[in-house]
């Protein structure tokens, strides 16, 4: 079941990747998705807001403010920039994001 969820996760990740331009050495966040199987949820402005924390956040439904496959475990993608180089990030539920 966790390698279907990170093979999932990769997949919907290529799939993320949008036009962006080089950033300096911050970190732009260009999307991110939260759920599993066919079923997630945009969830790129939150991820946002919760990065600007300096304890980080961590993967939950609670915090990402979206449960978009009930009772199924999820996982997170988040596609980044730093110093003008994607990034791709994968965490599952539970875990912590700093």
């Amino acid at each position: 079941m966790k390698h279907r969820t990170l093979l999932v996760a990769a997949a919907l990740a290529s799939l993320l990747f949008t036009g962006c331009s080089k950033s300096g050495s911050h970190v732009q966040v260009v999307s991110a998705a939260f759920g599993e199987y066919t079923n997630f949820a945009d969830v790129t402005v939150r991820v946002q807001d919760l990065l600007q924390l300096p304890t980080g956040f961590d993967v939950q439904t609670r915090s990402l403010q979206a449960d978009p496959f009930p009772y199924y475990h999820k996982a997170l993608v988040i596609v980044y920039v730093t110093d003008g180089r994607r990034h791709i990030l994968t965490a599952s539920e539970n875990d912590t994001v700093s």
